[in-house]
């Protein structure tokens, strides 16, 4: 991941604009989410279990992705002058560990008078090609 501030303000934003970036799913990634939050279900540790229920493997937290998105608003579009209002994320496809999601954005929608932007992020698993999840992302831009 890139550590540099998409620095745009709400004036530099328009309607259409686009960006993505790809996110591995990596082995440090998947042991801080189970460390941080303690879900150890079945579906996600358990091969066998997993195996058992029809997928190939563990399943990856959809959690995960929300911090894909925590991300992607803050540095990537609108990048960090930016706030989090919602997300309403839907899941479509399983993802796995060591799988690599692209995350693509568009700008949806301008509300002028709130300096907010709504986002439409579409998840696309390069690895196991499909779409993982979509999600709706309300973001306010900050003016100082």
């Amino acid at each position: 991941m890139a550590n540099e501030i998409n620095p745009l303000s709400y004036e530099d934003l328009s309607l259409g604009m686009t960006r993505e970036r790809d996110y591995t799913v990596t082995p440090a990634i998947y042991e801080d989410f189970l460390r941080l939050f303690g879900d150890r279900s079945p579906l996600h540790v358990d091969a066998d279990y997993a195996r058992a229920c029809g997928f190939s493997g563990p399943l990856m937290h959809g959690a995960v992705l929300n911090g894909f998105v925590s991300n992607f608003v803050g540095m990537v579009l609108p990048g960090g002058r930016s706030l989090e209002l919602s997300v309403d994320i839907h899941f479509s496809q399983p993802f796995y560990l060591g799988d690599t999601i692209r995350v693509q954005g568009k700008i949806a929608q301008k509300l002028d008078v709130q300096q907010v932007v709504v986002l439409h992020l579409i998840f696309l698993n390069q690895t196991h090609p499909g779409t993982t999840a979509t999600a709706k992302v309300q973001v306010k831009m900050m003016s100082a």
